[in-house]
């Protein structure tokens, strides 16, 4: 940022912003950037008939090469989510059941963690807390939000078969929630 020095007389110059549109365009800036973080509410839900699903490969906790594209033929709850999100780690338990209950019908819950790589001992502990029975996946790099085009914490995706993304939330997963329930039971009959 250019400054320019103040006339005034002092003993001391003051410095001053030369535009009042830069510091707009940082404050902007900024509330972007601080806007991206947990999503407490669900936001709209949004179908999305048959858009493929982004390409995206990373390594799980175990440290082993996985991707989307391996996936096809299951359906997939993809769940992007982080520690330090409230309504990340409220929505597990759920994540859980759903795992369990509909993993004989070809699906699974993919829990794509977004902490940074000095918390993967919080992301194991909260993996073993919960006794999550879905694969982890890691996203140190944070390319999950360039990919999925992220907004916030948790989202989640409904990947059907053929790889295609048939429903997004950007918000928390409730027990027994009707509008995942509902896309659910028809992505799983295809």
């Amino acid at each position: 940022m250019t400054i320019e020095r103040s006339t005034e007389s002092s003993s001391h110059s003051l410095a001053r912003p030369r535009s009042r549109s830069r510091l707009s365009a940082l404050a902007l800036a900024s509330s972007l950037v601080l806007g991206f973080g947990c999503k407490t509410r669900s936001s709209e839900d949004e179908a999305a008939e048959h858009t493929p699903a982004p390409e995206f490969a990373t390594k799980n906790l175990d440290g082993d090469d996985v991707s989307l594209a391996d996936l096809k033929g299951q359906v997939v709850l993809l769940n992007v989510w982080a520690t330090w999100c409230d309504p990340c780690v409220r929505e597990l338990p759920e994540l859980a059941r759903m795992h369990e209950s509909l993993k004989h019908k070809g699906f699974t819950v993919i829990g794509l963690n977004t902490d940074v790589r000095s918390k993967l001992a919080a992301v194991r502990t909260m993996v073993i807390h919960h006794a999550l029975p879905f694969p982890i996946w890691l996203d140190f790099e944070s390319k999950s939000q360039v990919a999925l085009k992220l907004r916030g914490y948790p989202t989640s995706f409904l990947i059907d078969r053929q790889g295609n993304v048939r429903w997004k939330r950007e918000g928390e997963i409730t027990k027994n929630d009707p509008e995942l329930g509902a896309v659910l039971e028809t992505v799983l009959a295809e």
